[in-house]
């Protein structure tokens, strides 16, 4: 496994490296930024002791389309949280994806971001050792909100934040509040080096995804963000 991942990673790494010959952003060039809370209020969840549950955050959104394609195109949005602990970066990348036990594995591309969840597809290590996987579902949201097609539509949006080991059903961590749009820079995420909280990352998931990461972070960051 770790020297498939490697091989993978390196070819992902490669294919995004040939992306940013053209746009110093290879993936998710554009988006909208927002700011916003992170409340992590059940304790029993998986992964919440390792994440500080109950705490909160005040945390920065960014809201993007992978392959940058203009809307009403379908895409898959992504969903980049950053915050600090004492000046520590802490990264959480969500992308679209189902929620079932198979579908939280598989990208989603839609029309809409508020068509369904967003998952980190790869699992974090929790403090017993075993993998856990976190994922948003958009509750309460308004008509216009559903319905709307622009990264825009998370504003002033609250997303219910899930996690659960593979395989089995999602519990209920917290709450992540999408704020109002915000200009200035957005940190790039980078869920392998700045982990969240004291969960941890497996050798093979960092081998593919450390690569495309590297790649993306060599090139010039695009206007309104910073690496």
């Amino acid at each position: 496994m770790p020297r498939a991942a490697r091989a993978t990673g390196l070819v992902l790494g490669a294919v995004v490296a040939a992306v940013r010959r053209w746009r110093p952003r290879p993936l998710h060039p554009t988006g909208t930024v927002l700011s916003g809370t992170l409340s992590l209020d059940v304790g029993g969840a998986p992964g919440a002791a390792a994440l500080g549950a109950p705490t909160t955050h005040p945390v920065t959104v960014r809201v993007s389309r992978a392959a940058g394609l203009p809307a009403p195109l379908p895409d898959v949005f992504g969903l980049a949280v950053h915050w600090t602990v004492d000046d520590r970066a802490q990264d959480i990348l969500l992308s679209a994806t189902g929620l079932g036990r198979l579908t939280r594995f598989l990208l989603a591309p839609r029309i809409r971001p508020l068509e369904g969840g967003f998952g980190t597809l790869m699992p974090f290590r929790d403090l017993d050792g075993r993998p856990v996987l976190l994922a948003a579902a958009p509750v309460g949201t308004r008509p216009r909100d559903r319905h709307s097609t622009g990264t825009a539509a998370l504003v002033g949006t609250d997303l219910a934040l899930l996690s659960a080991h593979p395989g089995e059903r999602w519990h209920r961590l917290g709450t992540l509040h999408c704020g109002r749009a915000v200009a200035g820079d957005a940190p790039r995420v980078d869920p392998v080096r700045h982990v969240p909280g004291e969960l941890g990352t497996y050798p093979w998931a960092a081998a593919l995804r450390a690569p495309a990461y590297r790649a993306a972070r060599a090139g010039r960051p695009a206007s309104g963000e910073r690496d």
